[in-house]
């Protein structure tokens, strides 16, 4: 075949392919050749191939020529120069063609370019570095492990059916306990090693031993996550340690499509104990700070609640005089004595009831959270201060909504708040002559229960608005400024909020609100 009928048949060839004399000099060149180096065929043909497209290998190129007439071929990567300079990586196969005689003749060279697939490499391996110095550096305890398994498992529970992973693995624990036990650990960091106990005890390991009972829906709910292809999962939860304590965790888990794709996922631990101990402590001071409270409003209702509890007891020593005179007759009237009788029991029920609140308000006792209908806690805040009320000359008015959701809540701490909210009202009106008034209206939304409390007295200045809250800030003389602080706490405490707002009216006066949410929204977010 002559030189030309070659070159047009190299022509036809996508990669490079040039030939070139024992010289190094080049003898043919394909248009390949002249796309990969940017060099045309008129300025290519004679030129040494080396000096014109260097030959970037750790071995020299006479070594490498060495190795190619000894052999007969040749191949691997060479970094070759283009006419514009830049530096390609090129994949060179050399192949030794010979005369008629048997001696070597030339050297056919085809190439092809692999620049872009091994920056992409180069790329991915200082991704890689940088990803196991990072996860190997980070002070959160990191664990990469083996889901596929657990994939698996997730597409014949697709095929029977089951369209909400969430409730199916919720109503079924012991198969969340398998996904456990067929996901595997396949690598950690040093932070895992120092939290949960020893690398090779870690490595291969199924995560089923570290995840406590109590825990499985934590693990089903992210499962579920995965499955439904959320970017990421977080919860706080508990977890154990190889020797069996166990500890607050935020576990947290994130599911990037291509991780996903291959079974591998990479998961977070925080030990959180400390924070979870600082909460319970925080708590702890705080119902003593609430309890503190109640007990010095009760100091300062002392004289309201002995009247109160003397109307009862005085009629039960009126009826009972009256009934002892009934009795002591000629002719006993046994009808009347058996009503007065009556009326004795109601009043010393209703004496009980008076101390059962007061002994309720003046109790120290962790919160108890319940269902509770506030309508009830308005009427009993209201019944409670009846007699303080009424002694200064303040109106109540109460407007409760008909078909308030329940709240959960501890019934003791609340009135707490709205004892505190109406007692400041009406010393907020003291001094005032007439048109005492309070107002409490119950409402709802979607939102929750929004409680809100108004008096008709000279409202709160601007300046003031922004700091009624905080702690020891007091618009009264002889205040401590904890009343509202240790309200804000108690809602906020329950999920909920406080705050003094604009009138809707020009009337005038003060007006809090305050909102919690309902109780199904409060099981809605801790399932």
């Amino acid at each position: 075949m002559d030189g030309g009928a070659q070159g047009d048949l190299f022509d036809l060839v996508h990669d490079s392919v040039f030939v070139r004399g024992l010289d190094g000099a080049i003898l043919s060149w394909n248009a390949a050749s002249a796309d990969l180096y940017g060099w045309p065929r008129e300025a290519a043909l004679g030129r040494n191939a080396h000096e014109l497209l260097g030959a970037g290998h750790e071995q020299s190129v006479a070594e490498l020529e060495a190795r190619l007439l000894a052999d007969g071929r040749w191949e691997g990567e060479l970094a070759r120069q283009a006419a514009n300079g830049s530096v390609l990586v090129v994949e060179a196969r050399w192949s030794l063609r010979r005369g008629p005689d048997g001696a070597p003749a030339a050297i056919l060279e085809s190439g092809r370019d692999i620049t872009a697939r091994r920056a992409a490499e180069a790329a991915l391996r200082r991704s890689e570095y940088r990803y196991r110095n990072l996860f190997q550096a980070m002070a959160a305890s990191f664990w990469e492990l083996d889901f596929s398994p657990v994939g698996g498992m997730l597409r014949e529970l697709r095929k029977a059916g089951v369209a909400d992973f969430g409730v199916h693995l919720a109503a079924n624990p012991e198969l969340t306990r398998e996904m456990m036990r067929q996901t595997r650990v396949i690598d950690v960091n040093e932070q895992s090693v120092a939290l949960f106990g020893e690398r090779a005890d870690l490595l291969n390991a199924s995560v089923e031993p570290f995840w406590p009972e109590a825990s499985t829906a934590v693990f089903g709910a992210s499962v579920a996550a995965a499955a439904s292809r959320a970017p990421s999962y977080a919860s706080e939860t508990r977890l154990k340690r190889l020797d069996g304590s166990e500890f607050d965790a935020l576990f947290t888990a994130c599911f990037p499509p291509e991780a996903v794709g291959k079974g591998t996922l990479l998961i977070g631990v925080i030990d959180i104990s400390e924070r979870v101990q600082a909460q319970a402590r925080l708590q702890r001071l705080q119902t003593e700070f609430a309890h503190a409270a109640r007990v010095s409003m009760l100091g300062e209702l002392t004289a309201s609640i002995a009247h109160e509890v003397n109307q009862p007891l005085a009629a039960i020593a009126t009826n009972g005089s009256a009934g002892l005179r009934w009795l002591a007759r000629p002719e006993p009237d046994l009808d009347e004595v058996k009503a007065l009788t009556g009326r004795i029991v109601a009043d010393a029920q209703r004496a009980a009831d008076i101390i059962a609140r007061v002994r309720g308000m003046a109790m120290r006792h962790e919160p108890e959270m319940s269902s509770l209908d506030l309508n009830d806690v308005v009427v009993e805040a209201l019944a409670f201060l009846r007699h303080e009320l009424q002694g200064l000359g303040v109106e109540t008015e109460a407007v409760l909504s008909a078909s308030l959701p329940a709240v959960r809540a501890d019934r003791t701490l609340l009135q707490q708040v709205l004892v505190n909210l109406l007692v400041n009202a009406a010393q907020a009106m003291g001094g005032m002559e007439g048109g005492r008034k309070i107002a409490v209206r119950t409402s709802h939304d979607a939102r929750g229960v929004e409680v809100t409390v108004r008096d008709t007295g000279p409202g709160v200045a601007p300046e003031d608005r922004g700091r009624l809250f905080d702690s020891f800030f007091s618009t009264k003389a002889s205040g401590m400024g904890m009343g509202l602080a240790i309200c804000r706490s108690i809602l906020e405490t329950h999920g909920g909020a406080i705050s003094a707002i604009d009138p809707p009216d020009a009337a005038g006066g003060a007006c809090f609100v305050f909102n919690l949410p309902a109780a199904e929204d409060v099981a809605h977010t801790k399932v």
